[in-house]
């Protein structure tokens, strides 16, 4: 057995333990420390022990064997230029000297480093995995330049050890699947290794593992200490980041894009030569067959091995890797610094650009857009697969497909080739001379090309029936398309010997690099390819809409199609809508979209005209409201039904004074801007506008705990009315902007009976709240038991098309009459009317408001019980689906949490859910979905919620 394997075995024997005295004794007087509490640590090779002094100061004792001294020196001196040359790194600080102890050991002092070990967090945000890459880099050159004349005996680990390490250990591995998986490993990556020594040199912590790596508590999780110097050794300066992947992949669902960020980070910080790069995915595929195959040898309930790698994620991460590619590994850690994903990218894709050909089947194929937003898709459910496949291969017959097209039948995954799409039997021919490499199990054909000095690339067919052999020229005939009607072609800048499948489609994030290792072939073989339109459209916003219009998040989302509950993008992604109140029975809800396209054949005009479907509508829309509320004005807006309100009100009393809610918001008009706090807070409160205090009971005079919370808050109103005998009160029976705040029991009815006494209007505005979304009652002001004098209605009353309506008592409706005639030329239209009738029954027939009663109350249980264990969230609210979540930095002052919500919002986004911040200060996620909105809905938010907090940012 070698001398490094001699070493292995010693130093996994352990070493004694002192007893407690001793330890006492050797702290006091070797290093000055009167220990008052101590606690055991795990170690591999030495004994560890947290100790705390007398004023709270923490350190590590270690102790180890005297065979050790001269490494544990060297660990000294390497941590002791740290702290001189590198002094931001979170390093342990060396306590002392080393002093001899019982028998044959010795005993060092480090301070103590707190946090939590990095792969004990189980879902790390982006920011924290750059911040690892980085520290990584700092710690690489802060110690690669370092020099020692004394370097520590080899140890087990290294990387130059790895083959005798894998052959000792692989006979040990009993699961023949990850055995095969450790042999692919060991003969694609091992002989690699030959180049380490031409790398770049150094000393290098070597063992830069997650369990190394201490990160603080969340949501804002940064690397706070790197432990354990044990096995720093001068090599290869890249070991340390092999190392680092190799680890930090372990668990993860998408390891390699894991590897490409620390890479990526690390090299900001560090930069990689190209040769370090290309050997970094050999290095971290062999370190994880080392760790499993050590693992499976060293599995016994006696050893000494270290636990920390027993994970069954150790193993995983081998299979994951054995299954990727040399050239893919490679590239995608190459792109993540800058550099082309393949060095023959260039020069590839240059060649085919400047020398086009032509159609290889014999005529030219018009494109199909496969695409989510294709009209090939309009009749089709988008939740059915099967449905979406059936219209792309109804829509796809004698066409070509796009290269680079995210299609909707494959849920949104890139085309990384051409697909031509031709009857069976239709010749095919070769695009440019080229020779047949046969056997290959990847392709029915692959060709090989080398049209011109230093450019050489690949052809690949899929779908042929027949297919040559030997050397072919341009133009000639390579075979026949195959039953399935469809031929793939791509393009590939490396070989595919050894390759079993190349992708025909791939995920959308890890496009960009198949798309420099698979580029267009179009150039060579015809055929199209498809370009997001994203930007294309935000720069005509930007030239041709306001600056002030607003989107949804930094990064803005090209919607093309929505159904019920989600929304799709351009790529085909679909998004949970957890926003969008307008779209009330979910988003093209059929019968609707039928109601809609029924009355647009048969008429469409306006309302001085008369057609049943407006009284039709009137009825039912009335029958849904206290009696006396029967007369309807129907608009276009709930913007234009609460200025008519307040036209009305102020013309029928004479006074122009209105009194509202603070922090309320009632829409866009000169009229009702002037009411919306949110709006005349930019421009300076008009003397007629008098808000009053929100009846937040969270953050307000009045909280939870006051029973009389409601009549208090209702006070301040009446007083407000007294005070400046206003025309009207206007209001929503559930603050939407706000800040999502239910009203408090009570306190509605004492300010109606206020008014009504005084001669004052009210107006309830229920565009946002109304038609069932509170669940318990179907207008919100239901709820709260009273009968205002004019209801306001919008958005949600046409599922998205524009309907508004104002409804008042006919008194109040002929006191208006001496105005003269009121009229909109589109509201009250036939096809309003027919969808908004439309609506109504299928609320009535589907239980919608029931629906959202329940599962509204269900999803604020299910967001409460994410409250503790996420101290962010300070109070969790709402009725039926309109909910918020109020988010705080500190329980205690209720600090807005504000930049994080924000930050919440969009990694809601990433995970495929669509929230927003509202309320004053934008601390509060505003939920509101379609009321078709179910069980598998709200727990989807609320995981996707729980992740997004878990991993922090």
């Amino acid at each position: 057995m070698s001398a490094v394997d001699s070493r292995y075995q010693r130093i996994t024997a352990g070493v004694p333990e002192l007893d407690d005295g001793t330890v006492r004794d050797v702290l006091r007087d070797g290093f000055g420390v009167t220990a008052v509490r101590t606690r055991p640590l795990a170690g591999e090779t030495d004994r560890n022990l947290w100790v705390a002094d007398e004023s709270g100061v923490e350190y590590v004792f270690k102790v180890c064997s005297a065979d050790d001294l001269a490494a544990v020196r060297f660990q000294n001196a390497l941590l002791r230029h740290l702290a001189g040359h590198a002094p931001d790194l979170p390093v342990p600080q060396v306590v002392g000297d080393v002093i001899p102890v019982a028998g044959d050991l010795v005993a060092r002092l480090l301070t103590w480093l707190p946090g939590a070990p990095l792969a004990e967090v189980g879902r790390r945000s982006a920011e924290l995995v750059a911040d690892v890459g980085a520290m990584a880099g700092k710690l690489a050159a802060a110690t690669t330049t370092w020099r020692h004349p004394d370097l520590p005996p080899p140890h087990y680990w290294e990387f130059p050890h790895a083959p005798t390490a894998l052959a000792e250990s692989l006979p040990a591995v009993a699961d023949p699947g990850l055995r095969a998986s450790i042999a692919l490993v060991e003969a694609e990556f091992v002989p690699a290794l030959d180049q380490l020594a031409a790398l770049p040199q150094g000393v290098v912590h070597h063992d830069l593992n997650a369990f190394n790596i201490l990160v603080g508590p969340g949501p804002v999780r940064r690397v706070i200490g790197v432990i354990d110097f044990g096995d720093a050794q001068r090599t290869a300066r890249v070991a340390d980041l092999a190392v680092l992947l190799a680890s930090a992949m372990r668990g993860q669902p998408h390891p390699l894009r894991v590897a490409a960020a620390l890479t990526a980070a690390y090299h900001r910080v560090c930069p990689l030569t190209e040769a370090e790069l290309d050997l970094l995915f050999p290095m971290l595929a062999v370190r994880a067959a080392t760790v499993a195959a050590t693992t499976a040898r060293l599995h016994s309930a006696s050893s000494h091995g270290d636990p920390r790698h027993r994970s069954p994620a150790a193993a995983d991460l081998v299979r994951v890797v054995a299954e990727i590619p040399a050239h893919v590994g490679a590239a995608t850690l190459r792109q993540a610094c800058g550099l082309s994903a393949h060095p023959a990218c260039d020069a590839v894709t240059g060649w085919v650009t400047a020398n086009p050909g032509g159609a290889i089947v014999g005529f030219d194929l018009p494109p199909v857009d496969l695409s989510a937003g294709s009209a090939v898709f309009d009749d089709v459910d988008p939740r059915d697969p099967a449905a979406l496949r059936a219209a792309e291969s109804a829509a796809a017959r004698s066409s070509i497909g796009r290269y680079g097209e995210p299609r909707f039948a494959d849920g949104g995954a890139v085309r990384t080739g051409l697909d031509v799409f031709a009857a069976a039997g239709t010749p095919v021919t070769a695009p440019l001379n080229g020779t047949v490499e046969p056997g290959n199990p990847a392709a029915d054909l692959v060709l090989r090309h080398e049209p011109a000095p230093g450019v050489r690339f690949w052809t690949i067919y899929n779908g042929l029936s027949s297919a040559g052999s030997g050397k072919v020229t341009a133009g000639q005939r390579i075979g026949e398309i195959g039953p399935a009607e469809r031929l793939l072609v791509q393009l590939s800048v490396f070989p595919l010997t050894g390759w079993r499948q190349v992708p025909g489609t791939v995920a959308h994030e890890d496009a960009p690099v198949w798309q420099q290792l698979l580029p267009d072939p179009s150039p060579l073989v015809g055929g199209a390819v498809w370009t997001p339109a994203t930007e294309r459209a935000l720069e005509s916003r930007e030239r041709h809409l306001p600056r002030t219009h607003p989107t949804y998040f930094s990064a803005p989302v090209n919607m093309v199609r929505a159904r019920d509950c989600r929304f799709y993008d351009e790529t085909g992604r679909g998004y949970l809508d957890a926003l969008n109140n307008v779209t009330l029975l979910g988003h093209a809800h059929p019968r609707l979209v039928a109601a809609a396209t029924r009355q647009l054949k048969r008429l469409n005009t306006n309302s001085r005209f008369v057609y049943d479907v407006l009284t039709e509508y009137a009825e039912a829309l009335t029958a849904t409201l206290p009696a006396g509320l029967d007369v309807v004005y129907f608009l276009n807006s709930g913007s234009e039904a609460n200025d008519l309100a307040l036209r009305m009100a102020r013309y029928i009393s004479g006074r122009d004074n209105v009194v509202i809610i603070d922090d309320a918001y009632h829409g866009y008009t000169t009229t009702v801007a002037d009411v919306s706090p949110s709006r005349y807070k930019h421009y300076g409160k008009p003397d007629t506008t008098h808000p009053t205090p929100v009846p937040d009971r969270y953050r307000g005079a009045y909280g939870y705990d006051d029973p009389d919370a409601g009549p208090k808050y209702a006070q301040h109103v009446i007083d407000t009315i007294d005070e400046v005998n206003p025309a009207a009160f206007l209001y929503e029976a559930l603050l939407a902007g706000g800040g999502q705040v239910v009203l408090p029991p009570g306190y509605l009815a004492p300010i109606h009976d206020a008014a009504r006494q005084r001669g004052v209007f009210t107006i309830a505005d229920e565009v946002q709240v109304g038609f069932g979304r509170l669940g318990e009652a179907f207008w919100g002001f239901q709820t709260q038991d009273v009968v205002p004098d004019f209801v306001t209605m919008g958005k949600a009353m046409g599922n998205g098309f524009p309907v508004a309506a104002l409804v008042t008592t006919r008194e109040i409706s002929e006191a208006f009459d001496r105005t003269g005639r009121f009229f909109s030329t589109y509201g009250g239209n036939p096809v309003s009317c027919a969808v908004g009738l439309e609506l109504l029954r299928v609320m009535d027939e589907e239980r919608l408001q029931d629906n959202a009663l329940t599962v509204g109350q269900y999803l604020r249980d299910q967001l409460s019980g994410l409250a503790t264990r996420h101290p962010l969230i300070g109070d969790v609210r709402g009725q039926g689906f309109y909910s918020g979540v109020e988010f705080v930095l500190d329980r205690t002052t209720k600090k807005p949490a504000i930049p994080e919500t924000l930050t919440v919002c969009e990694r809601m986004k990433e995970e495929g859910v669509l929230v927003y911040p509202t309320g004053p200060s934008w601390n509060i996620l505003k939920i509101k979905p379609p009321l078709t909105f179910t069980r598998a809905h709200a727990d989807e938010m609320t995981a996707a919620l729980d992740r997004v907090l878990e991993a922090g940012w």
